[in-house]
């Protein structure tokens, strides 16, 4: 495993160390009740698997992307909150000296858990997204352009950190798999984001 490839699980790793001490201090503040707003910013790296014609999969190198999402939820009590919300990813690479944009677009539906109502929290959730690729060729005529949707699901962990009693903020670990299938020309694609984020909460109460 190259020293890219590792470096999402050692930022995994101290925002599971983060939030233990969340949990253990009870940072994260009590009283989740009612609408909720979540802004979510980070950077993440993902990679686009496919299968060959022999069904051996294939994959790119983990690449850098910035991350983002909007987030409208309801808390139910202190431990339950549900949040449905767009996010996605850009980044921009060459391909064979060519310039060349991959884009993702998610639609989800996610519940958080927060054990005994503190600030550290766990979630899941599953939806649906695209995948848009540009390849801008030299040749008049011959870009390359392959959009396709497909099944979404999503975990991750974190910790909040509550600020006069509306407001959060908090660290997080996400991962998102995007399967497409068919794109373009290959077969057995799917997405693997992983991304290290700041989330900015509000709530209604």
């Amino acid at each position: 495993m190259s020293a890219r490839n590792w470096k999402p699980i050692v930022l995994a790793l101290l925002v599971l160390l983060g939030a233990n001490q969340a949990l253990a201090l009870d940072l994260g503040g009590h009283d989740r009740d009612g609408f909720v707003f979540g802004l979510v910013v980070g950077h993440g790296w993902n990679a686009i698997h496919t299968a060959d014609i022999n069904g051996e999969s294939q994959g790119t190198n983990h690449m850098a992307a910035f991350n983002g999402a909007l987030k409208f939820g309801w808390a139910w009590n202190d431990a339950l909150v549900g949040f449905i919300g767009m996010s996605g990813w850009s980044r921009g690479a060459n391909q064979d000296t060519a310039p060349a944009s991959a884009t993702n677009l998610n639609l989800l539906a996610e519940l958080y858990y927060f054990p005994g109502g503190r600030g550290f929290w766990l979630k899941g959730g599953a939806g649906a997204g695209s995948l848009d690729y540009f390849l801008n060729a030299a040749e008049p005529g011959g870009n390359i352009v392959f959009k396709e949707s497909g099944y979404a699901l999503t975990f991750g962990t974190g910790f909040e950190v509550r600020l006069r009693g509306r407001y959060g903020v908090g660290l997080s670990y996400d991962y998102t798999r995007l399967d497409i299938n068919d794109f373009g020309n290959i077969t057995g694609a799917r997405t693997g984001n992983q991304v290290i984020a700041v989330s900015i909460l509000m709530y209604g109460s």
